[in-house]
């Protein structure tokens, strides 16, 4: 069986498996047994509720899929790509990078106009029918505007450095990516709070107080030396509550969104906060960038293994493996892949999470709050309570919410 057949058939499964799992998240899980279970904590108000948010939309999400898999599949197995990196040699006297540059600017100008009518129904939209975002319209454009800024910067960046390594070094580059990867990853992990959090949110200090002393006697009790605690204002532009950790060594930084503070009493705030404590203890970030760089190392090689087949059997338009053209070839690979890979990825994430809750509960000794938690925050949320258990499998990084609550409730 020829390669394009063989990519073209994966491409038409992945299609179908992602219609199966809208499908799956649309119809949720309906058994009765399911249902009394989450009513010894929820009504039926909140499930319904839950149920209200995650299928509004659903035949938009549908056409917004279809036409990601248009694109995607137009570029791939038609000769438009090739065709456009032509146009542009052309228009720039075979200046190679400015080629490169302008392929990617066509690409992500037209991937973002595609998106853009979704991104508002979704972003503002239904965010605005559940009561969610307090943006203004024009709050909204100026966020989209900064968002499409650092992606063209990044974008750009990231794709003119792999077309020079894909150039220069055709034998060392399956070594050389993973490496700039895992660099490009710890880099971003510190600089994220520093460059591009406040593009988006202001941000200050966390007031003296209890909560801050809560905070910092936990952090102890887990040998965590953090440097500061910052409180986003989160409120300014949605509902949604969240905290993390970022930083290495001693620089460690904790960040809060005030709607969390608003919203939970500060035992529930030491109990979120323990959870992302116990991601750290456990060193789940360094598992993950581990099994990110070996990831990478492998799909490396996977790339090149069946660019070169596929080159040489000559059916799917290609040039060199490091012209412009070649790019959405590539993405296709990787998200065939991670489309493979998406169910061990998913379970592995659960595992990690669960882990991250006991340590949270082990350190806190308190699973009142811990299930309180989970409970505002599912209605907060308006969380789906009873999602599919296919959709759980291939899709969620994190056990469902019943999941997490009776793991606390039989937590001794």
């Amino acid at each position: 069986m020829k390669l394009k057949n063989i990519l073209f058939s994966l491409f038409s499964l992945q299609i179908l498996l992602t219609l199966i799992m809208k499908y799956f998240s649309y119809q949720g899980d309906l058994s009765p047994e399911l249902h009394e279970r989450i009513l010894k904590y929820f009504t039926q108000e909140d499930i319904n509720s839950g149920i209200d948010y995650e299928r509004r939309g659903f035949f938009v999400s549908i056409i917004g899929s279809l036409l990601d898999f248009a694109l995607a599949g137009a570029f791939v197995f038609t000769p438009i790509s090739v065709k456009l990196e032509e146009y542009f040699r052309r228009k720039t006297g075979d200046r190679f990078y400015l080629t490169v540059f302008l392929f990617f600017v066509s690409f992500y100008l037209l991937e973002f106009i595609i998106s853009l009518p979704f991104s508002y129904y979704f972003g503002y939209v239904i965010e605005h029918e559940f009561q969610f975002s307090n943006m203004t319209l024009g709050d909204w454009i100026l966020f989209k505007v900064k968002s499409f800024g650092l992606g063209f910067v990044f974008g750009s960046l990231v794709v003119l450095v792999v077309a020079f390594v894909f150039k220069n070094l055709p034998r060392a580059w399956k070594y050389i990516l993973p490496l700039l990867s895992l660099g490009f990853g710890l880099l971003m992990s510190v600089l994220y709070p520093i460059i591009i959090t406040p593009i988006f949110y202001d941000y200050g200090p966390i007031q003296e107080g209890s909560l801050k002393t809560k905070i910092l006697t936990l952090s102890q009790k887990a040998n965590i030396q953090v440097e500061n605690i910052y409180v986003i204002n989160e409120s300014k532009y949605s509902g949604h509550t969240n905290a993390y950790f970022t930083g290495w060594g001693e620089s460690k930084k904790i960040f809060l969104y005030d709607t969390l503070i608003k919203n939970h009493t500060e035992e529930e705030v030491v109990s979120v906060l323990g959870h992302e404590i116990g991601h750290w203890v456990h060193n789940h970030q360094m598992i993950e960038i581990a099994l990110s760089t070996l990831e990478t190392f492998l799909l490396c090689f996977l790339l090149g293994y069946i660019f070169q087949k596929v080159k040489e059997e000559g059916l799917i338009p290609l040039k060199e493996f490091y012209s412009p053209s070649t790019l959405p070839f590539l993405f296709l690979i990787l998200s065939l892949v991670g489309t493979i890979l998406g169910p061990f990825s998913a379970t592995l994430s659960r595992v990690l999470e669960t882990q991250a809750d006991r340590e949270a509960l082990v350190l806190t000794n308190d699973k009142k709050s811990f299930i309180s938690t989970e409970i505002k925050l599912a209605k907060d949320n308006k969380a789906r309570l009873n999602p599919h258990k296919l959709e759980v499998i291939f899709e969620h990084s994190h056990p469902t919410t019943l999941e997490r609550i009776e793991f606390a409730e039989g937590w001794k």
